[in-house]
């Protein structure tokens, strides 16, 4: 691989505010299905959490690594642009890489640039279709049913949609303050029942008889399932970029996984002991009435509202720079085109929800398919691809390893989601 010396701007954001971006990312709708994770696989599935958090931390620094160590050549127009300021053709400076998708051109060229930009914004829309579904289920508890879940995932698009619009997303920062809390009280109130109904009680939670050591044949689904916690990889690129101490960057992302492992802990145990076999796909449906619970479940509805725009972001900005459309543009009616194009997206990840509203299943599938071959497979395979000659064996045998084993929960994950999708809509 080169070692040519590159620019590489640095970012504005302290490692406290890089770290606390990272956990509002990782606590997000995954951490609903912890506990129904655990019912698929059984108390074994916290070794699948365990393997997965461990694999998705080594695969988020090999990423950067990555990011550090490459480097692409300059665009048409600042190659035009060097060109005409010095009167002879010259190469140009190298550019970094400061996208998922810049690293994937830097080690496998154009083909590896287009394959993790369709992965990444399929994974991306298909997350927003769960945030629709995610807030259908919990308005409908909240209003006591008074219309159905796909009603109400047609009133949050009314107004999830128009977050789209904005030019600068700055403006949801503190909706995004909002949603890490949602998603940290929700662990608290659920941690409470289980004091409350089994240690203050002094009576074994309900929940612990229905459950097993091992489902060996659903426990593929907890892969795609517990895959959705650690989906942070996508973005993770952005985060350093944004940092004004990079050098932080590793130890960052170590106590920002130890804060997501220590959560999706704590709620996966204690949802899984209070409701056993009974345990919801979503856990918060199984959370009894009272005003903790609907505090919690008020404040998960603002979860999707503050990840919405942030999640479709990148799709809606790589469609209008293929398109040349500018919606930040003063002039010409580039404004207008990319709202009615983040308009159509937005629609889109609606028709999805709307079309297989079933939570855990759709999070499998994405899990499974998409976010292991974003957070596992594919920064393995770039790490090899562009370390190849400096790393020894036993690392090399490493992340082989990391990809055999994303690659059989894809496959197997992906199989066993779609057998439920086909058996739920059979039975329909």
């Amino acid at each position: 691989m080169e070692s040519t010396s590159i620019a590489r701007p640095r970012g504005t954001s302290s490692t406290g505010q890089a770290m606390a971006n990272s956990v509002n990312i990782l606590l997000g709708v995954g951490l609903l299905s912890v506990p129904y994770a655990l019912q698929q696989g059984g108390w074994a599935g916290l070794g699948v959490l365990a393997t997965l958090g461990a694999m998705t931390n080594y695969t988020g620094k090999a990423l950067i690594r990555c990011q550090t160590s490459g480097s692409l050549p300059p665009l048409a127009a600042e190659l035009e642009a060097t060109t005409a300021v010095s009167e002879a053709p010259l190469g140009g400076e190298r550019r970094p890489l400061l996208s998922y998708e810049d690293i994937g051109e830097a080690a496998f060229g154009a083909g590896g640039r287009a394959f993790i930009t369709f992965v990444l914004y399929t994974e991306l829309i298909g997350t927003c279709a769960l945030f629709f579904i995610l807030e259908g289920d919990h308005l409908a508890i909240l209003l006591h049913d008074a219309h159905s879940s796909r009603w109400f995932m047609t009133a949050s698009a009314a107004v999830m949609i128009p977050t789209l619009w904005l030019a600068d997303l700055s403006s949801l920062s503190y909706v995004g303050a909002v949603g890490a809390l949602a998603s940290v009280s929700l662990m608290g109130v659920v941690a409470y029942q289980l004091v409350a109904v089994g240690i203050f009680s002094g009576h074994i939670p309900p929940g612990i008889e229905t459950t097993a050591a091992l489902h060996l044949s659903t426990l593929p689904v907890s892969f795609g399932l517990l895959a959705f916690v650690f989906a942070g990889h996508a973005v993770f690129p952005a985060i350093y970029s944004s940092m004004d101490t990079p050098e932080d960057y590793e130890g960052m992302l170590d106590r920002t996984y130890g804060i997501v492992g220590v959560t999706c802990l704590i709620i996966g145990c204690a949802g899984y002991a209070l409701w056993g076999e009974d345990v919801a796909d979503e856990v918060t449906l199984n959370l009894p009435g009272g005003a903790a619970s609907t505090l919690a479940l008020a404040l998960i509805t603002i979860n999707p509202l503050s990840k919405f725009a942030l999640t479709m972001d990148p799709v809606a900005r790589g469609l209008e720079s293929a398109l040349g459309v500018d919606i930040s543009a003063k002039q010409g009616n580039g404004p207008l085109t990319a709202r009615a194009m983040r308009t159509g997206l937005g629609l889109g990840a609606l028709t999805v929800a709307a079309t297989v509203p079933f939570f855990a299943v759709v999070m499998s599938l994405i899990g499974s398919f998409l976010t292991l071959t974003v957070s596992v497979i594919f920064p393995a395979a770039c790490y090899l691809k562009m370390f190849e000659g400096e790393i020894g064996d036993g690392e090399k045998a490493l992340n082989w390893a990391i990809m055999l084993l994303g690659g059989f929960g894809v496959v197997a994950g992906s199989y066993s989601a779609l057998g439920e999708i086909s058996a739920t809509l059979g039975s329909a």
